[in-house]
């Protein structure tokens, strides 16, 4: 048990840091800067986080999912996956529409490094009734990989029918991966014929502790992760990137 609070602990304490220093949620990028960051890598797959900060759709700032940019700077970091993340607000939301500065340089990132697959990380609200969710478009954009992808988050533990709502895994029941949008999973498919798979995380697997920048934080400041359901997401999360 001592381990495994270390282990969990240390992961934690990346995102954590990360987070921290790196993120800003309200803020518009420094003049000349773009809002999102470019992580290098040496494995054929690309970790993807568009909503890291506020992001504009339809009129309105939407709120940020809080700790993707960190999850996929942490992975980035632990697999050498390529990582394309947003660290300030974003305009327009590149998961909504195509024309953006995010999807054309992920469009380029995809031809110029030979990405096989990218896994575009999204937030869900602490409220919904699952752990993990995956999005293919009921299969459509990961014929080659959503098998091994549900096959890593089932050995952790997340699994289909589970009785515990934050085990649970639903694939392609909610957040479909755009069906009716155009998302980055979708456009990575359809304009870039690779495979992509979008994953939604609860609150509970990945929100380690609530910035003072957040959306959220008036209505629940003291919000804080389950540190052994952090740990297993992560840790799925590093082996599927592995398995490519």
């Amino acid at each position: 048990m001592r381990n495994e609070q270390q282990v969990a602990g240390n992961w934690a304490w990346k995102l954590w840091q990360f987070e921290e220093t790196q993120v800003r949620y309200r803020e518009n990028p420094a003049p000349g800067q773009a809002s999102f960051r470019y992580r290098p890598g040496t494995r054929p797959v690309l970790i993807s986080a568009p909503h890291g900060a506020l992001h504009w759709r339809q009129n309105q700032w939407k709120g940020e999912d809080e700790y993707t940019a960190a999850l996929a700077h942490v992975l980035a970091e632990q697999t050498g996956a390529h990582a394309l993340y947003t660290v300030r607000r974003i305009r327009p939301d590149p998961n909504f529409e195509d024309d953006s500065d995010y999807k054309r340089t992920l469009a380029r990132l995809l031809r110029e490094q030979g990405i096989e697959l990218v896994l575009d990380l999204h937030g869900a609200r602490r409220r919904r009734d699952f752990g993990l969710e995956l999005g293919t478009m009921s299969g459509t954009t990961c014929p080659d990989y959503q098998a091994t992808i549900i096959q890593y988050l089932e050995w952790q533990g997340f699994v289909r029918d589970h009785s515990r709502s934050l085990d649970r895994l639903w694939v392609n029941c909610l957040f479909k991966g755009g069906s009716r949008q155009r998302t980055v999973t979708r456009f990575v498919w359809e304009q870039c014929g690779i495979n992509a798979a979008q994953i939604e995380i609860n609150a509970h697997l990945r929100v380690v502790r609530r910035k003072s920048d957040a959306v959220l934080y008036r209505e629940d400041p003291d919000f804080a992760a389950d540190p052994s359901r952090l740990r297993r997401t992560v840790q799925a999360l590093i082996r599927i990137v592995r398995a490519v």
